[in-house]
């Protein structure tokens, strides 16, 4: 009987040490700048990154392919760089840290995009970053730096992301104008209104680059972690009637 004890609490001592192991080789991974002299247990599972970067505190995102278009970029002054590569390195329990990124490469400088806010956009590699969380903004104008920024807005195809009509000018106002006072809030409070009726939404700026939201119409709610309001839904419920 106390055979059997020991044998478990061994094979117990070792999965924790293993995990612990895991864990830790990741951590050092991290702090030695993607060293690949040092053995590492991760990735631990088979993980799809997003193509994001994390420098200050707020999380960006890169996938959206209208965010480099239009001009072109002049990057500011240099705000970070890329300390850890997520692809290939980090755990599936990974928690995203200052200096994290998907897919750059360690040591790829990150500098400021001229003409917005650095809280809103970045650029890296020639490619522009956009906002995707800051924890530190209260409403969606804080989050995002558009105000009298805006060309028009468009709804896009949600099977395949086409074309499919613009704003009116005066729709466009309105609808900005109301998007911008929301309330930035968590965006687990927003899936829970999630649904299958959904609208592709794009805002075009001034300097030619855009980006999409996603508005679910029954709950009112927005991607970006905001609810909107009567006048917002009655804005893109009546183009989508037409």
């Amino acid at each position: 009987m106390l055979k059997k004890t020991m044998i478990s609490g061994m094979i117990l001592a070792f999965i924790v040490l293993v995990g612990c192991s895991g864990e830790h080789n990741e951590e050092q991974a991290h702090g030695n700048e993607g060293n690949t002299n040092i053995v590492s247990r991760c990735p631990d599972a088979e993980i799809s990154w997003v193509d994001i970067l994390m420098i200050n505190g707020i999380k960006y995102e890169g996938e959206d392919e209208g965010l480099s278009e239009g001009e072109t970029l002049e990057k500011g002054e240099q705000i970070g760089e890329v300390k850890f590569r997520l692809a290939g390195n980090a755990c599936s329990n990974h928690q995203t840290k200052n200096g994290d990124a998907a897919f750059l490469p360690v040591g790829t400088e990150i500098y400021k995009l001229v003409g917005y806010d650095t809280n809103f956009r970045v650029v890296a590699e020639n490619k522009v970053y956009q906002v995707k969380e800051n924890k530190k903004a209260k409403t969606i104008s804080e989050l995002l730096d558009i105000k009298g920024k805006v060309s028009k807005m468009s709804i896009e195809s949600d099977h395949d992301g086409s074309h499919i009509s613009d704003f009116a000018e005066q729709e466009t106002l309105d609808f900005i104008e109301d998007f911008l006072s929301l309330e930035y809030i968590d965006m687990d409070k927003v899936n829970k209104e999630t649904s299958d009726r959904r609208v592709f939404l794009r805002i075009h700026l001034n300097d030619g680059s855009s980006f999409r939201i996603v508005y679910w119409l029954d709950g009112n709610a927005l991607s970006l972690g905001a609810f909107g309001t009567e006048k917002m839904k009655n804005i893109v419920k009546n183009k989508i009637d037409l």
